[in-house]
Formats: C-alpha cells, sequence, structure tokens
C-alpha cells in the first residue's frame, strides 16, 4: 500500500515546488497586457489541460472575435509545445458589436479571455514540466488600428494526478468557461426574405437578441436586425452579405446573444435552411425601402446598400482609392513601375507643363482603361456570363498579344526603333503627339496587364463592386483607378518634384535598356502563362508571331534612320500584319496538370466543391489556393511561402490536403465559389480546420509565420 502512495505523495510534493509555474510571466505591447494561465496546477499523462490567454486591453480599445465583422483580423496562434502535445482551436469570449462609422465590427474589450485546450499525451512522463510558448498575434484597434505581437510562455509541472485549480486565476477561467456558448435549448431554423436570411427561433428567449455568424460576410454586420414575435416563434431578419448573396448556405451558424439587465449569455445556432413559410411575416425595416425580392436559385444576387446617397458608398470608394494606391507596390505591378520610370526620365529635361500633361494623361489612360474593362465586364456579366476581374486574362490570346506588345516595348526601349522619340514642341503645342501619346498608352497598359492581380483592401471592394449598379461599380472601379496612378499624378502636379528629376544626359540610354530587361522578363512570365493555357503548340504560334513583329520593327526602326524608304514601310507594316495570323491561330489546350498544382511532396489534389465537401467530410485540414498563372501576385506566394520547406512540413505533420483552384483559364465553379467568398479575383486562400463551420480566410499577401500559425493553431 505504501508503494501505491508513493508516487502520488511525490506528485503532491513536486506540484508545490511548482506553486506558480502554472502563471506565465506577462507580456506588455503598445496596448495591451498579455499572459498564459493554466486552469490547473499542472498536466497529466493521457488528459487535457485548459490554458487561457488573458488580455487586460488599453481603454477604448478592442480585438477581434473569429469573424471580425465589416473589418478587422482575428487572434492567431503559433503554438511551440513538446512532442505529443497538441493545441485546440482557441475559444473566443462572446463577442460585441463595436461601431465605426458607418461599419461596425464584432470583438473584445477590457479583458478578455480566450479557452485553448491542450492534449497531453500517454507518454508524458510525470516529475518532469511541460515548457509551452506561443507566438501570438492580433490586431488591436482604436480610432487606428495596431497590429500586436507577444511570445507567450508558460511552464507546467507533470504529475500522476490532477491537482487542485489555479486558485490566483480560477475565478475568471470558470467565469470565462460558463460564458462560452452553450447548446441550444430551442429550435432554430432559417429561411430566405427580400432582405436576406431570418431566423425563426422557438423556444423561451427574452432579452436583447444578437446574432453573429461563424462565417464572414453571411449577413450585413452594419445592417438592420429586424426582430418580431409570433406566440412562441421569435424571427430576425437580418440584411444579406456578400457570401450569402452569392450562395445561400444549407445552415445558418453563429452565436445567438441573449441579453437581459442582469445577464448575458450565448448559444451555438446551427439552423437548416426550410422554404419560406406561408404567411411568414413581414421583416421590412420600418421606414425603409426593402430591395427587390431576390430569386431563391443557387448564386442569386443581390444589390448591396452602397448606392449613390447611401452610407456605404464612401467608405467604398475611399477604400478602393487606398487598394489601388497599394497596387503600386505590388509585384503585379513592377512592369508598369519600370516603363512609368522610363517615362519620368524621358520628360526629366521638359518644362513644368510638359511634365504636368504626361501625369494627366497617364492618369486618363489608367481611368479609361479601367472603364472600359470593368464596362464590359459587368455588361458581360448582365447578360449571364461567370466571370470576374482579369477575365480577359483568362484568354490565350489576350496573353499572346499583351507579350507581343511589351516584347515590342523592350525593343523600343533598347533602341531599335523610336516611337514620340520628339517631345521638344509639346510645351509650345499642346496637341502634338510624341511622349503625350506614350503616357497615356503605358496608363492603358497598366490596367490591361497589372490590374487584375487583386491587392490588398481591393478583394471586398472589386466584389463589392460586381454585385452592385452599373453605375456604382463603375464608380468603385474608377476609384481604383485613380488611386494606381495617384503617385505619379501628384509627382507630376506639385511644382518642387521637379527638382526630384535627375538632369538629362548619356545616363538616359543606359537606364532605357536597363529598364528593357525588366520588360522582357514580364515576357517571359507572360510565355510561361500561354504555356499553361494553350500548351506547346500555343508557344510555338507565338514565337511565329514575336518573329514577324520583331522583323518588322526592325525594318521600321531602318525607315526611321532613313535607310529604307517607301518600301520599308509597306515592308514593316506586312510583317505585322503578317504576326496576326498564327496569333489568331492560338486556343485553349486541354486541361492538365501543371505546376501551379503542386507543392512537391504535400498531398495535392483539384479543387472541385465535390472533391472540398469529401475531404471535409473525412475530417482532413484542407488549405485551398485560389490562383492563376498570370497572377504575379499568386505566384511571387507560391515561391516565397507556400513552396518552402518550413510551409510544407507544417502541411506534411498535420496532414493538411493543398488544394488548388486554378483560374488561369476560365472556370465558372471558381468563379461562383470566389463570388460566394465576396471575391472577384485572386489570390484568395481559405484554411479549413477540422469539422470546422467555416474556413478561415487568409490575407492576400502572405507570410510563412502566418500560414504555419492558421495551420497549427487550428
Amino acid at each position: 500500500m505504501k508503494s501505491r502512495l508513493l508516487p502520488v505523495f511525490l506528485s503532491f510534493l513536486f506540484l508545490f515546488s511548482f506553486a506558480h509555474a502554472q502563471i506565465g510571466a506577462p507580456v506588455t505591447t503598445g496596448n495591451a497586457e498579455s499572459r498564459l494561465v493554466a486552469e490547473d496546477e499542472a498536466v497529466v499523462p493521457g488528459q487535457t489541460v485548459t490554458v487561457a490567454l488573458m488580455q487586460t486591453l488599453r481603454e477604448g480599445w478592442h480585438v477581434y472575435w473569429q469573424n471580425p465583422g465589416d473589418s478587422g483580423l482575428p487572434l492567431t496562434l503559433d503554438w511551440t509545445l513538446p512532442e505529443g502535445f497538441e493545441a485546440a482551436a482557441p475559444l473566443y469570449p462572446l463577442p460585441h458589436r463595436l461601431p465605426l462609422g458607418p461599419l461596425v465590427n464584432y470583438g473584445h474589450e477590457g479583458e478578455p479571455i480566450f479557452l485553448i485546450d491542450i492534449a497531453v499525451p500517454e507518454s508524458a512522463v510525470p516529475g518532469e514540466v511541460a515548457e509551452l510558448a506561443v507566438d501570438a498575434s492580433w490586431l488591436i484597434c482604436a480610432d487606428v488600428c495596431v497590429p500586436e505581437d507577444a511570445r507567450l510562455t508558460l511552464t507546467l509541472p507533470i504529475a500522476a494526478a490532477r491537482g487542485a485549480g489555479n486558485g490566483r486565476y480560477s475565478v475568471e477561467i470558470d467565469r470565462a468557461r460558463r460564458n462560452q456558448p452553450r447548446k441550444a435549448d430551442f429550435e432554430a431554423v432559417y429561411y430566405h426574405t427580400d432582405r436576406g436570411p431570418a431566423l425563426r427561433l422557438t423556444g423561451a428567449l427574452e432579452g436583447k437578441l444578437e446574432f453573429y455568424p461563424y462565417a464572414p460576410s453571411l449577413v450585413e454586420p452594419s445592417g438592420t436586425t429586424v426582430e418580431r414575435q409570433d406566440g412562441e416563434d421569435i424571427y430576425l431578419g437580418m440584411q444579406a452579405g456578400f457570401a450569402y448573396r452569392a450562395r445561400q448556405p444549407e445552415s445558418l451558424a453563429g452565436v445567438l446573444t441573449v441579453e437581459t439587465a442582469n445577464s448575458r449569455r450565448g448559444y451555438e445556432v446551427f439552423a437548416p435552411k426550410i422554404d419560406r413559410p406561408a404567411g411568414a411575416l413581414d421583416l421590412t425595416p420600418v421606414n425603409t425601402n426593402a430591395q427587390p425580392e431576390m430569386p431563391g436559385a443557387e448564386g442569386a444576387t443581390l444589390p448591396l446598400e452602397a448606392e449613390a446617397g447611401s452610407p456605404l458608398l464612401l467608405p467604398t470608394l475611399l477604400l478602393a482609392f487606398l487598394g489601388g494606391i497599394i497596387l503600386n507596390v505590388m509585384p503585379c505591378v513592377f512592369p508598369i513601375v519600370f516603363l512609368k520610370a522610363a517615362g519620368f526620365a524621358a520628360v526629366a529635361k521638359e518644362d513644368r507643363q510638359v511634365i504636368r500633361l504626361h501625369g494627366i494623361l497617364y492618369t486618363a489612360g489608367i481611368l479609361v482603361a479601367f472603364a472600359g474593362l470593368a464596362g464590359l465586364l459587368i455588361g458581360l456579366r448582365a447578360g449571364g456570363e461567370q466571370l470576374g476581374w482579369g477575365f480577359h486574362l483568362q484568354s490565350p490570346i489576350a496573353i499572346a498579344v499583351f507579350a507581343i506588345v511589351l516584347f515590342l516595348i523592350g525593343l523600343n526601349l533598347f533602341g531599335l526603333f523610336e516611337v514620340g522619340s520628339s517631345v521638344q514642341g509639346v510645351g509650345n503645342n499642346l496637341a502634338s503627339k510624341g511622349g503625350a501619346v506614350g503616357a497615356f498608352f503605358t496608363g492603358l497598359l497598366a490596367v490591361a496587364v497589372a490590374a487584375p492581380c487583386i491587392g490588398p483592401l481591393l478583394g471586398g471592394a472589386v466584389g463589392l463592386a460586381l454585385s452592385q449598379s452599373a453605375l456604382t461599380g463603375l464608380l468603385i472601379f474608377l476609384a481604383i483607378g485613380l488611386g494606381l496612378a495617384f503617385p505619379y499624378l501628384l509627382l507630376s502636379l506639385i511644382p518642387a518634384a521637379a527638382s526630384i528629376l535627375p538632369r538629362p544626359g548619356p545616363w538616359m540610354v543606359t537606364l532605357r535598356q536597363l529598364f528593357a530587361f525588366a520588360i522582357f522578363a514580364t515576357v517571359i512570365w507572360l510565355v510561361w502563362v500561354l504555356s499553361m493555357q494553350a500548351g506547346p503548340s500555343g508557344i510555338l504560334k507565338l514565337g511565329l508571331a514575336m518573329l514577324a513583329a520583331s522583323f518588322g520593327a526592325w525594318i521600321f526602326g531602318r525607315v526611321q534612320r532613313g535607310q529604307s524608304g517607301l518600301i520599308g514601310r509597306i515592308a514593316a507594316a506586312a510583317m505585322l500584319v503578317l504576326a496576326v495570323i498564327p496569333l489568331s491561330r492560338i486556343t485553349t489546350a486541354e486541361a492538365g496538370p501543371s505546376s501551379l498544382s503542386s507543392l512537391g511532396e504535400v498531398e495535392t489534389a483539384v479543387w472541385s466543391e465535390a472533391s472540398l465537401a469529401e475531404y471535409r467530410a473525412a475530417g482532413a485540414p484542407v488549405f485551398v489556393d485560389f490562383t492563376a498563372a498570370w497572377c504575379i501576385t499568386c505566384q511571387v506566394n507560391k515561391q516565397t511561402v507556400l513552396n518552402t520547406s518550413r510551409v510544407k512540413q507544417a502541411f506534411i505533420e498535420n496532414n493538411v490536403v493543398y488544394m488548388v483552384a486554378d483560374w488561369t483559364n476560365r472556370d465558372d465553379e471558381i468563379t461562383a465559389a470566389l463570388e460566394a467568398l465576396g471575391r472577384a479575383g485572386v489570390p484568395v486562400y481559405l484554411y479549413y480546420a477540422p469539422n470546422a463551420e467555416a474556413p478561415i480566410i487568409l490575407p492576400q499577401l502572405l507570410s510563412t509565420k502566418g500560414v504555419i500559425g492558421v495551420i497549427e493553431g487550428s
């Protein structure tokens, strides 16, 4: 008997020596203090211990729930644990609505506590200690937002038996656990209305009701929720969000909070979809006009309330403008940056009037291109076409034409021929062509080749634009274009900026030729894109077209230098016409395996709704990569993050399935999936944790730490 009691006695003696080991050291960042605290004094092999991430936020500041609402980012945790230990996804406190101007976010203020269950392996040895560490990242906001992060640590003894609870923080942890959403003791279903989803709750519910969906964009956070009661039934009519308008879910999942004068509690709601009941209550907000009824079919769309005169339009235009500015530093716009830099160098010797004209014409070119592409896209979608932003680059002929245009631009920069080489008279005659035409053309090319890559802040804005009326959609696209042109326009309009431009000289020839190599690098990328779309046959036809076009450019250069006359002009034109023949014969090749669809030894699958459903039903974690060969940002993310050894190892260790939704060529199923996410272009990255109701949407610019944190934090 004594021999049996000895291990238990030693365990309690060991626990006493670690009286405060279950409380981690606090870490203070700019606007928060964070620490890890264990619910128990020790961990026991084969059992689970709950660890609390406790934060004390600066007054007036907030962090975000798992669905942040209109803006924001949820907590991310990147754990470093002993071998065999596993951390579950964090359990969030009940969310609160946090209005900010016309937007509404979901988040937490004061002292939020996030609970994480840590599974302890059977192999853990009593008498040893477990060192837990986590790299935590969060976005904390007041009137401004600040990303913060901290490395939090906790040392826990391993014991043969569970000890007493953590006396110092047991009250807070117990309260946090009791305040977690509980299983609903009432019936919940939902049906479709003219405004969006309507919950019908049957049971004893008294107090102020608020519904927070797990998945983002299912309901509009800033929209009005209409509550009606009919006997034991309570109805909550909500305004549809982006994802709901694109595809109505089979069930509406989220947290329902019930607040009274003395308490606030939450319930987990999983409401299956039903047909709209006959004689359903009117859930139209008072003194507002209901939106037109949406068809009940999957994929139906509904105009948003961001029409002219709406409070949502102005912030949307501002986000679109800021997103356009950010596009200038995205990889997809680098080729145009080189072209524009060459343009500024070319006009450095001109007077202010010429420089100003070039900035205005470059802006005009961008706005004309955005208006033309957006107008065509909106018109085609109105006619029933399933298309997204960047649709023109899904055509192999368009890719081939852009490759030839850029190839000719590179030859021009090398001096093989000149276009608009004389701008001396522009100052006296603003109607003169020359460099002014080049500035306008560069603006057109910037949009045609570069803008289809969706950058930060633009995913939602472009998705919004494509669900609006034609007028509002065009306004949003023009705001993006104005942002893209703004840095160059500002540089050309500010008089003091002229001093920044270097003095002209022989260096300009060398600079032009260096920029030509950057343009040729873009041509190589476009050739690779075409190989994905049209196969070897397409590359051969593009090569023939390039040969004819470059021969024509060489002849044209001889004509310009006076080495050939009328016959040379005719021959140059004939070569350009001849280049069109192989271009017109380029067609899309049959779909087959491509380098887009592989991360080496990581389990990889081609995305489809059916395949995704199968993997999720089997409980497998899935990472979905919505990508395209013509999206440079997508390729940068893949080579610098997804294809690195650390990320691939994380995929393998966590048995993550890597699914590729390749949008290089037109694919209506992928277009519909993007619309369901409120997106109209790529890249888009999703991570489905095992048995999760909704995916985590990752940023468009990936980081190794961020991807691994999302995978291992699940």
